[in-house]
């Protein structure tokens, strides 16, 4: 289950940075984009350690990406 945190997280950066200032023009594009980044800075724990907000995005990829989707469709229709 996504945290709260993360769904705000979502809603108030993660959206607005990449639809506005980036080009992204799908949620796909930004879900595989930043899941890519997360994948690769966990690989990387002796040089920085992952948030619990981004572990919880990791445990619960599916339900990030479905999230981010619906977000993404609600913002366009604003």
């Amino acid at each position: 289950m996504l945290l709260q945190e993360t769904k705000n997280y979502v809603e108030y950066v993660l959206l607005p940075d990449r639809m506005n200032m980036n080009g992204f023009d799908s949620a796909s594009l930004i879900t595989s984009s930043f899941l890519a980044k997360l994948d690769e800075f966990s690989m990387h724990e002796d040089l920085c350690s992952l948030t619990d907000m981004a572990k919880n995005i990791l445990k619960n990829r599916k339900e990030f990406n479905d999230y981010v989707v619906k977000e993404f469709q609600d913002v366009e229709e604003k």
